[in-house]
C-alpha cells in the first residue's frame, strides 16, 4: 500500500484484474480500454497504424520489444504487463 500511496503503484478495479488475469483477451487491450483509449490513439503514441493494434489485439501479430516498450509506456504499464499475456495469447 505503501508503493500506492506514493504513486508508483494503482490499485486497478476488479472487473479489470479479472479480464487481465482471464486470458481471454490481449492485456493490450484491456490496458488500452482502461486509459480511456481508441486503437487510433495508441497507434499513434506508438507510431504504428491502427490496423497494426487491431491485428495485435486479436492475437493475429506479435509485438516486437520496441513496440512493446513504446506499448508499455503509453498504457504507463510495466512491459513484463504486456509481454508475459502476449506469449500466451501467441500459443493458444
Amino acid at each position: 500500500m505503501a508503493e500506492v500511496a506514493n504513486g508508483e503503484d494503482e490499485v486497478v478495479p476488479e472487473e479489470v484484474a479479472h479480464r487481465l488475469f482471464s486470458g481471454e483477451e490481449h492485456p493490450v487491450r484491456v490496458w488500452r480500454e482502461y486509459r480511456g483509449l481508441t486503437q487510433e490513439d495508441l497507434a499513434q503514441v506508438a507510431g504504428v497504424g491502427k490496423s497494426y493494434i487491431s491485428q495485435l489485439e486479436a492475437g493475429r501479430k506479435t509485438g516486437s520489444l520496441r513496440l512493446m516498450r513504446d506499448l508499455a509506456q503509453a498504457l504507463e504499464v510495466e512491459m513484463e504487463d504486456l509481454i508475459s499475456s502476449e506469449r500466451e495469447a501467441g500459443s493458444r
